[in-house]
Order: structure tokens, then C-alpha cells, then sequence
């Protein structure tokens, strides 16, 4: 079965199912299948926000899901922002994801006439039981504004980059490279966060930068994905040190940058006293 042919299927299972239970008040489907911006591709899955009376029900009993499909694997999990989901793989690797919320939270953002951040970039209606579509979804799709940068933000981001990557480059020196490969996670949330800003800084507060790294490919300037590539390392010491080294280039480089463009701080003595101690200490070991 194509992607299409089955999350086609699965909507319309889905809502047929949704409209029929009284205590479910509304469902959204949100994510690329919903965009009109980088729409799904066949490789998408799909992401659906459940609002019910009883939610937390749906959330942990799994009777009903096993109605709308074979299932491989599913299990509670929490957004990136603390909201209860369940993710599910369905025969044939098709992924769906149901975040389930009450329907009060609804019904509070029907009336302080908020717009989920979720809905900014695509928002498509399953289930509309109350009408309070009308009140949360926007009248065009677009992503969140951001605020300036923050000077104060900046100087942090920075000053944990190079404090972490100190820690790292013991790790790999004393042969403990899972932690330090672990901590490597660390510093590319960092590195990305300043990716962004540097984007914004060259480009406008306004520019879009997705979130998680998504179309990095083409929002980043070519300079910064060029030298992202050496950024990535095998599990072994010398080549660990070695991306780590370049990570630390590369972060340098693009904060630097944005300093100057939007004239910040660059806590220049961090830099200076975390590299040169790495280049004594570490180095000198290989």
C-alpha cells in the first residue's frame, strides 16, 4: 500500500470513529500534511491533536486504535513541549502520532482567542463538534514571529557551547568516548540555536528558520553547511577531537559573525581561555 493510500484510509477511519464518540470534541491534523509549505512527502507521517472530555482515556487505552489499523509498536511518549501523545507504527512503517488534550484547554483558547503555535504553519479540521475552529485557527498560514535576539541569550548560548566542549575534550582524552559522544547531542542544540540566529542576523528577525534543524539545507549559508560535514566523527579519540575542534571553528565563526552584525557581546575571553586550554591540555596527547 502507498503512503498516501493509507493516511487517505486512516483519516477517513479516523474521523468516522471520532465523530461517532460523543466525549471527543475535536481533532486537528497539524504537521506537513497539513501544510501547504513543504507539504508531506511519502516519507511523512501524520499528526493529529485529539481534544476529549476524558483524554487521558484515549491516551492509555489502545482498543480503539487497534480498529483503524495493524499495529507494529505504539507507546505513550510527551512532545517537545511536555503535551501527552502516542506514537504509532502501523503495518507497512506508517507512523501516527495523536497528541490527546482536554477539552477544557480547548475551550480556554476559544475563549482568550489563542492560536496554537502548532496550527501557524497548517492547520486542517477533522472533527468540529463545538465550532471553535472559527475562533483558534488563523486566517493564513505563516510562521511564528520571533522577537529580536537577546543579548543576554546570546552571551549564554556562547559561554555554555565552549563550557561544554571542555568537558568533552577531557572525556575523549580519558578514553570515555559514549560520554563524550552523548555530550556531542549538547553541542549541536547549541550550535544549531546559533545557526538560526546567524541566519536571522544576516538575513532579518523575520527569515525563516523552521525548527529542529528541519530544510537546514536551505535556509544555512553554504560556507556554515560546508563546514558543518566535518563537524560529524567516528567513535574513536583522534577523530573525535578532531569534529570536535571543528564544531568549536564553525560556532566561533557564526557567532562572531552575529555579534557584529547586530552588535552583541562576544564573551571573547571564554573563547580564548576554553580553545587555548584545549590546544595545551588535549592536543598534546595525540
Amino acid at each position: 500500500m502507498k503512503s498516501g493510500i493509507f493516511y487517505e484510509k486512516f483519516e477517513r477511519d479516523f474521523t468516522t470513529w471520532a465523530n461517532a464518540i460523543d466525549d471527543i470534541r475535536a481533532a486537528f491534523i497539524v504537521g506537513s500534511r497539513s501544510r501547504v509549505d513543504h507539504p508531506a512527502d511519502e516519507w511523512s507521517d501524520m499528526d493529529i491533536i485529539l481534544y476529549a472530555n476524558n483524554s487521558d482515556f484515549y491516551l492509555n487505552n489502545t482498543d480503539w486504535l487497534k480498529k483503524l489499523g495493524n499495529i507494529w509498536v505504539t507507546f505513550t511518549y510527551q512532545t517537545s513541549i511536555g503535551e501527552p501523545e502516542r506514537l504509532t507504527l502501523f503495518e507497512g512503517g506508517y507512523q501516527v502520532d495523536i497528541v490527546f488534550l482536554s477539552s477544557s484547554s480547548l475551550y480556554q483558547m476559544v475563549k482568550d482567542r489563542i492560536t496554537p503555535e502548532n496550527f501557524r504553519r497548517g492547520v486542517r479540521v477533522l472533527v468540529d463538534k463545538d465550532n471553535t475552529a472559527r475562533y483558534i485557527v488563523p486566517s493564513d498560514f505563516k510562521p511564528v514571529s520571533t522577537p529580536p535576539i537577546d543579548e543576554n541569550a546570546f552571551v549564554q548560548v556562547v559561554n555554555m557551547f565552549f563550557f561544554s566542549s571542555l568537558y568533552i575534550a577531557k572525556q575523549i582524552v580519558r578514553g570515555e568516548l559514549w560520554t563524550a559522544k552523548a555530550r556531542e547531542n549538547d553541542l549541536r542544540v547549541l550550535l544549531l540555536q546559533m545557526m538560526e540566529w546567524h541566519a536571522k542576523a544576516l538575513h532579518g528577525d523575520h527569515y525563516d528558520v523552521w525548527h529542529g534543524g528541519r530544510f537546514l539545507h536551505e535556509w544555512a549559508d553554504q560556507k556554515t553547511l560546508r563546514e558543518l560535514k566535518s563537524t560529524f566523527t567516528q567513535f574513536e579519540k583522534a577523530d573525535s577531537l578532531r569534529g570536535l575542534l571543528a564544531s568549536m571553528s564553525l560556532f566561533r565563526r557564526i557567532s562572531f559573525e552575529t555579534a557584529n552584525k547586530l552588535k552583541l557581546d562576544y564573551p571573547t575571553d571564554t573563547d580564548y581561555h576554553i580553545t587555548n586550554w584545549i590546544r595545551e591540555n588535549i592536543q598534546s596527547n595525540f
